[in-house]
């Protein structure tokens, strides 16, 4: 079983400044329960107990889990980005089958806690195999309001995944936010995702919550379905949870022509734009603007297709 430990290096200082509040609570609570047994005497847990997480842990048990400790994620929407190597495409369950093809990357919110089923078809040189990875996620990000779409969870498997899947071996890349106080400050942009490798014995899940937060967890192994329909696919699939569409980031461009640009005010009071045509400044009222479906107003029980954010 290979293990490996996937990492977007700084997405954001916010979400890092997340992950050093969660790290300053757990050590502030830590020194407070020493001090406390201290004065009364008790012992301390040993430091070789068991983690509550295991990366061998069935998935949606870590999912499970996290939604009884964290009550605030249930129906939450977490936008992801599933990228392959060129050619590759992907199916999401839904309705007891798979949806029809989603070209890499794959751009989707989906509920936190619950498991994805995915079909990876045309694999450049085995267009005949077919892969049904899983997809976790475990813990949500904290992007801008209204920006969900810009900042998903990049989710990246590469050929060596595919490769060791194929031969038979299971591949789990387990994604987490960096730790800022011990990040590399590199530029990772329109470069592969880092990835750490861990030997079997080494509990992934752990090591990434050493590294920083796990939001995610990727599972893929060879074992090709034999069933169509009924209670044994519905579980195949983990009772296909709804997902549902992120719209693509516009350019500039595509700003511009729909006048939605930001208006220039120069210092002798002209009002104009960077762009030029007969659109250029003009900024159309906020009734006219499109509807926003936030990730808290959607249903999880009938949100399927759409967006959770608008094109901004």
């Amino acid at each position: 079983m290979f293990r490996r430990i996937s990492f977007p290096t700084l997405l954001m200082g916010w979400l890092a400044f997340i992950a050093i509040c969660i790290l300053a609570m757990l050590f502030s609570n830590s020194a407070h329960a020493q001090n406390g047994a201290s004065q009364t005497g008790a012992k301390l847990l040993p430091s070789s107990t068991n983690a509550l997480f295991h990366d061998d842990m069935a998935p949606g048990v870590i999912g499970s889990i996290q939604l009884q400790n964290k009550p605030y994620l249930r129906g939450l929407w977490q936008g992801i980005e599933v990228k392959g190597p060129r050619g590759v495409h992907f199916n999401l369950a839904q309705d007891g089958q798979f949806a029809p093809d989603i070209a890499s990357p794959a751009r989707v919110a989906v509920l936190v806690g619950a498991v994805y089923r995915l079909r990876l078809t045309g694999i450049e040189g085995y267009e005949d195999v077919e892969l049904f990875p899983t997809i976790e996620v475990i813990d949500r990000t904290c992007p801008p309001a209204e920006r969900e779409h810009r900042f998903p969870i990049p989710i990246e498997i590469d050929e060596t995944d595919i490769a060791d899947a194929m031969r038979g071996e299971m591949v789990m890349r387990v994604i987490y936010l960096e730790d800022s106080e011990i990040a590399e400050p590199v530029d990772t942009s329109n470069k592969p995702q880092r990835v750490l490798d861990v030997r079997p014995a080494q509990n992934a899940l752990r090591t990434a919550d050493q590294l920083g937060r796990p939001v995610a967890i990727l599972r893929m192994g060879s074992r090709v379905p034999h069933i169509t329909s009924g209670q044994d696919a519905l579980e195949f699939f983990y009772g296909c949870p709804p997902w549902t569409t992120l719209k693509p980031i516009p350019t500039k461009e595509q700003l511009i022509e729909e006048g939605r640009w930001p208006v220039i005010e120069s210092s002798d009071g002209i009002t104009g734009s960077a762009a030029t045509g007969s659109n250029a400044g003009v900024i159309p009222p906020s009734n006219q603007l499109p509807s926003i479906v936030k990730p808290s107003q959607a249903s999880p029980i009938t949100a399927k297709s759409g967006s959770i954010s608008d094109l901004r």
